[in-house]
């Protein structure tokens, strides 16, 4: 079926008149823009009274990114009551739907982003013609609950303690990234040479892009070319240069981008805050001085100058968001 056989599509308001917040007061609610991650979706708090009724949608209720580049047509259900900016549209259950089923629909919505683009955005006929499957029989036995439950668990099982001896700031020893990390060059792979995969499933191919955690397309696994296991970091030597990302999953890479291999024992949180460093220092180059050459002799801190505040803050960053959308 159509996607406006299923759904009403109402559209989010301008924001150039409001009065956007970045803190939550009793009268304020969530005010969402476009965004590849549902977190980043959140732009500030507004007063209600400011957006009226009519713009206010209830918990559960299913909405689509309708613009940006790296933001349009990933869809999401809010856990909270909010308002929306011109560049979100709202779906509304033609039929009563329960939460289960739009969870489904927004997966299934996000992954037609590949008809659309910056200059081709999934608005209006665009957006109603998408199609959608019918509900599948395994639906009926997912529990949300229970995946919430299990969340929670992932989330408490992240918080850690810092290792004892971990300054409260940024310590002033510093090495060079050479020290810390085998600096690799990618697999130097063309896009445009590769397939593109069209149902969201495939291997991550990282380019020099700013965007998206550096992911520009899932593609199809190529024979005789093994992806690069993560988990590491990868660095743009030239185009966004020192654009820098931690890699889980396993990818393909595009040219004048290298990955780094931790030399010693590092925790997600310890890298995150290493392509923290590295990427502050994106000043000292530009599209006509790559870092292609120099990347090696960056300087970062050593291990034991890491701050204690930069272990467990996976778990309370996480924890303290679904206290901010708790509403």
């Amino acid at each position: 079926m159509k996607l406006g056989d299923i759904f009403n599509i109402q559209n989010g308001i301008a924001a150039g008149d409001l009065d956007i917040s970045s803190e939550k007061t009793n009268m304020h609610i969530p005010f969402l823009r476009p965004a590849s991650t549902q977190q980043r979706t959140i732009a500030g708090f507004v007063n209600e009274n400011d957006v009226g009724d009519e713009n206010i949608y209830p918990v559960e209720t299913l909405f689509v990114s309708t613009n940006g580049e790296g933001s349009h047509t990933y869809s999401y259900v809010s856990r909270f009551k909010f308002a929306a900016n011109s560049d979100v549209s709202i779906l509304i259950p033609k039929k009563e739907m329960p939460l289960e089923h739009k969870l489904f629909y927004a997966q299934c919505i996000t992954a037609n982003r590949w008809r659309f683009s910056y200059g081709r955005k999934p608005k209006g006929d665009r957006l109603k013609n998408i199609n959608l499957p019918a509900i599948p029989k395994w639906l009926a036995k997912v529990n949300v609950s229970s995946l919430e439950a299990d969340l929670l668990k992932t989330l408490n099982s992240t918080k850690c303690k810092a290792p004892e001896n971990k300054p409260k700031s940024i310590g002033s020893s510093t090495t060079t990234i050479d020290d810390l990390f085998e600096v690799v060059y990618g697999t130097n792979l063309e896009l445009v040479s590769l397939v593109k995969s069209r149902d969201g499933r495939g291997i991550n191919f990282v380019s020099r892009t700013s965007k998206n955690n550096g992911v520009s397309a899932k593609v199809r696994e190529i024979k005789d070319v093994h992806p690069i296991d993560g988990p590491v970091l990868t660095v743009a030597g030239g185009g966004s240069v020192l654009e820098t990302f931690l890699q889980i999953e396993p990818f393909y890479s595009g040219r004048d981008l290298f990955y780094l291999k931790p030399r010693v024992t590092m925790t997600e949180e310890e890298m995150l805050f290493y392509a923290t460093c590295i990427r502050s220092n994106k000043f000292r180059y530009s599209y006509g001085r790559q870092a292609n050459k120099t990347l090696r002799n960056l300087a970062i801190p050593t291990m034991e100058a890491i701050p204690s505040w930069v272990y467990g803050s996976k778990g309370s960053m996480s924890i303290e968001s679904k206290k901010l959308i708790a509403v």
